[in-house]
């Protein structure tokens, strides 16, 4: 008997067909269209002098902003803070894990032009 048991055992053994563990992941991000333009503070600045505004926003499952951070200076902290009040104000699309909503990092530019 132990010669059918064995190759049974065998077979049962076996291990299981590898598959990826990993759940898709979707970036959060921003909607096309949807941020509006960031108005110029009252300072006598020059625009020659600033440079592009880098800021990291936290995005909720629910798509609002939690968090913002400025990551590099535009070189005045008055148009850093009127960037962030208006990128604020996009509309996101949350990240996403194994189809569900999740707290998300996105980061965005923004140079202030005379367009």
């Amino acid at each position: 008997m132990r010669h059918f048991l064995f190759p049974a055992c065998l077979l049962l053994a076996q291990p299981a067909q590898a598959h990826d563990a990993s759940p898709a992941r979707i970036p959060a991000s921003v909607v096309a269209g949807s941020c509006p333009a960031p108005q110029w503070p009252a300072t006598r600045m020059r625009i020659e002098d600033l440079d592009t505004v880098k800021i990291a926003f936290v995005i909720g499952p629910d798509g609002r902003v939690r968090h913002s951070r400025v990551e590099q200076s535009a070189g005045h902290r008055l148009w850093d803070d009127a960037a962030i009040k208006a990128l604020s104000r996009c509309s996101f699309l949350p990240g996403r894990l194994a189809g569900k909503p999740v707290r998300d990092v996105i980061k965005m530019d923004h140079t202030w032009t005379l367009d």
